[in-house]
Parts: C-alpha cells; structure tokens; sequence
C-alpha cells in the first residue's frame, strides 16, 4: 500500500515568534532572536555568550499535565497544542488507535538533568530527589509526554538523533502514514537552550565568539565573517495524514509530502564523507523515480552521519 500523504496542520514556538505568520514576519524583515547570555559568564572556559532563547511563552496547561515535564517538554506540548488545533483533530481522533507520534529531541530537558546531578553529587545521596525527575530529562521525554497528555494509543516513535531529531521524526511519520499503518501522525521535535549545548560545540571551537557583544551581528551563514554558530530553542509538531482521510474531515491541506529517504555515510561521526555514494544510498530510499513532475522542492539535509531527503 502506497497512499497520499499530507501536511495538514503546524504548530511552533521559536525565538522570533510563536506563530507562522509572526515568523514569516520575522524572516522576511531580516529580524532575528539572538541575544547576550551574560549568565554563561560564570561558567569557566565558555567562549561564547551568544543565544536564541523563546520569550514571551506563557505555558498555561494544568500541573497534573505538565508535571513531568521538563522546558524541552513544556516547549513540544505548546507547538503541539497548536498544531492539533489548527489541524482540527478531535480527542476522538487523538486515542482512536489510527493516529500516532513520531517525535524526537536530542536528549531529554537539560536543565532538569542539572538540577539532579548537582543535588546527587552535592549531597552524595538521592534523598529529596523527586520521583518524576527522570521523566523531565530522559531522552524520549518529548514523546512520552505527548502521548500520555493527548492520550495517544497509536503507535508512538521518539526520534533521538541530535539535530537530525525532528526531521526524521517527520520522516518516519510520513512513511507510517503512506504505509497505511495509521492515518495521522504528530510529527516533529523540541530543544531548549542550555549552556551545556553551547558548552559541546564551544570545545569543538565551533561556536560564534567574535560577535558576543553585537548579537546583531551573528549568526551570518554563506559570509566570509562567518565565526561560528549560535545555540538556539523551540519546538515544531506538523500533522501529517493521509489526503483523503484529511479532506474527508475537512482539514487544512499545507502540502503534500512526496518523498523521503535518510542513510548514514558508515564514515565518520561528525565529519561527513565526501563519497557520493552514500547521497546517492539516501535518493534511492526516497523513490525519486517513481515521483509525478511537480512545482515541489526538493530539501536535501546533511547532519552528520546522516543524510535525509524530503520533497
């Protein structure tokens, strides 16, 4: 079976806006959500000070939903809220069984995980140590949560693979929806800022420093005073669903996804191969061949190992 699949609603939460229309805003009238983490300053050996933090969100959901969930959950539940929304889904739908999650972040809430290691190593004891501490910073977190707060009965799929998590999230979505083994999928993925992932990229000297007191001036990708990245936060949930199961219902229909293929170049971890044939591998997983001629495009993504192709 090989059916027709859609986008047929969106939710986000990022550090230029809350909404489509506020971030299509935000891009299209060059703003940008960078700014100075003075805080960073007290950790020793952090280069940068540069960040991408969400302001501005009021999570305004009942403590028993939220309870354990760290930022990076909080942030998934609020694009997610949004999305089934603007998808229109029922709670009917939400635990019929035909609708599922494929969701991912590159580990669980990194601030929670702190607070625990400094209150077990400070005290050499777990004792005061809450019992839903865990589920904030385990690495499916995200997953977990949504299903347990929308009550999801489908089949549930965390995508852990640093910053390729969300995008082969929407990947397995699709491919569970095409198959016919559910009929919707919350697709998508999460991160919140935290000075340890500045901290992985600022040892590999891949960190923004030059612009740390001119946030205005960095990131600047495709320039030759590129120095560096800037870390970041937010959260994306698509719906993805097959077309006639979405216009039956009267959904809004974004886009259709028609392919997608991902491979891993089996070469190095952080450094992708040079070898095309690898690309090639991916392509091939994707079917290109079997795709009408559209006004479609075609999104190739490298994230080292691996390589992911959307149209």
């Amino acid at each position: 079976m090989s059916r027709r699949v859609v986008i047929s609603g969106l939710g986000l939460t990022s550090p230029i806006g809350h909404d489509l229309a506020a971030v299509t805003h935000a891009l299209t009238s060059s703003q940008h959500g960078v700014v100075t983490m003075p805080d960073w300053a007290q950790y020793g050996g952090l280069t940068t000070r540069l960040g991408a933090p969400v302001r501005d969100v009021v999570f305004d959901y009942p403590h028993k939903m939220t309870r354990s969930m760290g930022r990076v959950g909080l942030l998934s539940l609020y694009a997610t809220d949004r999305a089934i929304r603007d998808s229109g889904l029922t709670e009917e739908l939400l635990r019929s069984g035909r609708l599922g999650l494929s969701y991912g972040s590159t580990h669980g809430s990194s601030s929670e995980l702190e607070a625990f290691c400094r209150k077990l190593i400070g005290q050499n004891g777990i004792q005061g140590i809450a019992g839903s501490s865990y589920l904030r910073f385990m690495s499916h977190t995200a997953a977990a949560n949504l299903a347990h707060c929308y009550g999801i009965r489908g089949r549930v799929m965390p995508s852990v693979a640093a910053c390729a998590s969300a995008s082969q999230g929407i990947g397995y979505g699709f491919e569970v929806v095409r198959a016919g083994m559910q009929d919707v999928m919350l697709c998508g993925g999460a991160e919140e800022l935290h000075f340890v992932h500045a901290s992985v990229f600022d040892i590999m000297f891949a960190t923004s420093t030059r612009y740390n007191d001119r946030p205005d001036a960095s990131p600047r990708p495709f320039d030759r005073a590129r120095d560096g990245l800037v870390i970041g936060e937010g959260a994306g949930t698509l719906v993805i669903e097959e077309y006639e199961h979405a216009r039956r219902r009267g959904a809004p229909v974004y886009a259709e996804v028609m392919g997608y293929g991902t491979n891993c170049d089996g070469t190095h971890v952080t450094s992708p191969s040079s070898n095309r044939g690898s690309g090639r591998a991916g392509s091939e997983n994707a079917n290109w061949q079997r795709l009408p001629t559209c006004s479609g495009r075609v999104v190739l993504m490298k994230v080292p190992p691996f390589e992911m192709f959307f149209v």
